[in-house]
């Protein structure tokens, strides 16, 4: 078996050969249709209205019509397969985008806006959701509870036992990559659709349509009953031969028919809502039901895996059948929209008040299995949220499950970081490592040399972790922590709150979580981020202030991080007996006879020894070294 990224790309190379050969067939049908129909149309006019035309002459026509019948017949088909092979390619070259993190070929998956609600400060300093994120760049789900799922286990800190399930389900669904594929074939189904299972599951807990009806639900038996008895008077009128009787009876008849056509105008709209809901096409329930076959089939190992599995059997029979059996009965409520059953069905709806009769069928259904689909929906999501981080795993098998701790020791040990939103020839490696006698990492360094980045590689990876997802390094041993972040701070000119004091309530919030964590006597450690904080006020009372919050993190018992340019800070009595100090540094090379700023991103010992302010101040043009023309 190959890598997953050389299977993406032959996937979609097969299905580009297989979409480019349907499309030529299909020309040729569209071409075998137009010299069929209209000639076959002529001859079959001709031959009927000119007696004296020879007899093949009509028949040929009507060969050429059943021809061009077959021809449109099969091209339908060969559509429905090319529009079904166009969906596969545009996933494979989704997962091809994904692997070289080409973001303009990753739009958002509409599943995406069902997390929305799960964004907050955090989120926005590590990129977790939006454009460019963790999440658009992590996530497969195309069910709503996928999405959520997913969103959840980023943004909720979880204990270790958790963590570990998540991760041997993760690991033995990344080992089985056809499963996957055909898991991603099924899911396809709901792509484009009027429903969701979500919506299904919404209409199993719903109260029934005729619950608080129930004389609308004796109204709709009066037609049809009224239909059948005046059917059997005209029988009845034609065999006694009583025209009375039989007049009698066809006037029953039109009456029935006439309050069948009247509910049929007031109700109908309400009821086929309904039938959309539940999946009118009927496509929708066939890929829930592939979907849950898949899981049924599974013979999982590890325990995450094995309860959701159980899922799926609670009741009196299995998932795949119930749905099944809601499929059937769903082939009923959508034969209106088949044009060759159009006409049948306004006479079941006009003499038996079809619609009605199918709802029956369905708020039956939901008497006895609706209350169950939001836990198969919701087991769904949690399987595709363990599907999304098995192919992150399947495609990166260097990288590494984080090996997390609940406790309270600040020892953190990270080798060959990266941050895995960076396309893999870009990303710079990093080892990281805090010691619980100095749970502080100061980073100094240049603008642009790689800070921030620093900071936010070990945020999403954390994240990352949490959802059972193997993680960019090649080890990651230390603390399960709690997440919080200063770095993309914003003021708020609607609210009247400046940048500094938008930034100290941020520090309070963090302060107070911290807080709550040390006091609730868990053994959780608070993974505090902070990037250039307290930039909002002079140097020298920053500088005070700065030690005092980082000192207070520290005394709390977090784990910081923290991004400076201020060099003095470093020497701060404060910071000196609880901080590693590191830098970022740039350096300048001539090409093409132009001075050129370089980063190697490398993370090293000490303060750093360079800055760039002045260097950028001189290169952009703005020192006092420039010469202005004039």
């Amino acid at each position: 078996m190959g890598t997953a990224q050389s299977d993406y790309l032959r996937n979609t190379e097969r299905l580009d050969e297989r979409i480019s050969q349907g499309e030529a067939l299909s020309k040729k049908l569209s071409m075998a249709r137009l010299a069929t129909a209209l000639p076959g149309l002529l001859l079959a006019i001709a031959g009927f209205s000119e007696p004296q035309l020879p007899s093949f002459v009509w028949q040929l026509g009507l060969l050429l019509i059943v021809a061009f019948l077959a021809f449109a017949s099969w091209q339908e088909v060969l559509r429905d397969k090319l529009d079904w092979s166009i969906h596969k390619r545009n996933f494979y070259r989704r997962m091809q985008a994904r692997c070289a993190r080409d973001w303009s070929e990753l739009p958002a998956l509409p599943t995406e806006q069902a997390a929305v609600g799960f964004a907050n400060d955090l989120s926005k300093d590590l990129d977790l959701f939006g454009d460019r994120s963790l999440f658009r760049w992590f996530s497969l789900a195309v069910t709503e509870s996928g999405a959520k799922t997913i969103a959840d286990w980023m943004g909720s800190w979880s204990p270790v036992s958790q963590i570990v399930d998540r991760q041997q389900a993760v690991e033995e669904l990344s080992k089985q990559r056809s499963w996957r594929e055909s898991f991603w074939d099924a899911a396809l189904g709901f792509r484009g659709c009027d429903t969701s299972p979500e919506r299904i599951a919404a209409w199993g807990e719903s109260p029934g349509f005729f619950d608080h009806r129930n004389w609308l639900r004796q109204l709709t038996w009066i037609g049809p009953i009224g239909v059948l008895i005046s059917i059997a008077g005209m029988i009845a009128g034609v065999l006694m031969d009583q025209a009375t009787v039989f007049s009698i009876g066809f006037f029953a008849f039109l009456g029935a028919v006439t309050i069948n056509l009247l509910l049929t105008v007031s109700i109908i709209g309400r009821i086929h809502d309904l039938f959309v809901q539940i999946g009118n096409a009927n496509r929708e329930l066939s890929s829930l039901n592939e979907l849950f076959r898949l899981v049924e089939k599974l013979e999982p190992k590890s325990t995450l895996l094995i309860e959701l599995r159980k899922r799926f059997f609670s009741g009196d029979i299995p998932s795949t059948d119930a749905i099944a059996s809601l499929q059937r009965r769903m082939k009923w409520a959508g034969i209106q929209r088949n044009p060759l059953l159009f006409i049948p069905y306004w006479f079941l709806q006009l003499t038996l008040f079809w619609d009605a009769r199918v709802l029956e069928s369905l708020e039956a259904w939901k008497v006895r299995h609706g209350k169950k689909v939001s836990s198969w929906i919701d087991g769904l999501g949690q399987i595709e949220a363990i599907v999304s981080g098995a192919a992150v795993s399947d495609e990166y098998p260097d990288w590494r499950y984080p090996n997390c701790f609940d406790v309270s020791c600040r020892d953190l040990r990270v080798t060959d970081l990266g941050h895995p939103l960076i396309p893999d020839p870009l990303r710079v490696l990093n080892d990281v490592q805090i010691a619980e006698s100095q749970p502080l990492l100061l980073v100094t360094g240049s603008n642009m040399a790689g800070k921030s980045t620093l900071l936010r590689s070990l945020g999403i990876n954390t994240v990352l972790g949490r959802l059972g997802c193997r993680v960019a390094c090649s080890s990651w041993v230390g603390p399960n922590c709690a997440l919080a972040s200063s770095i993309r701070v914003q003021d708020s000119l609607a609210d009247g709150v400046s940048f500094f004091m938008a930034e100290l309530k941020r520090l309070r919030s963090i302060s107070d979580a911290t807080r709550k964590h040390q006091t609730s006597g868990g053994q959780r450690v608070s993974l505090v981020l902070l990037d250039e904080i307290l930039q909002g006020t002079n140097s020298r009372e920053r500088q005070i202030a700065v030690e005092q919050v980082l000192d207070q993190f520290v005394q709390l018992g977090a784990l910081v991080v923290a991004s400076t340019h201020d060099l003095e800070l470093a020497n701060c009595p404060g910071i000196v007996k609880v901080a590693q100090v590191v830098h970022f540094r740039e350096y300048f090379e001539q090409i093409d006879g132009v001075e050129q700023m370089r980063f190697d991103y490398k993370m090293r010992s000490g303060v750093t020894p360079t800055t760039n302010a002045l260097k950028l101040l001189e290169m952009v043009g703005l020192s006092k070294k420039t010469q202005w023309p004039g």
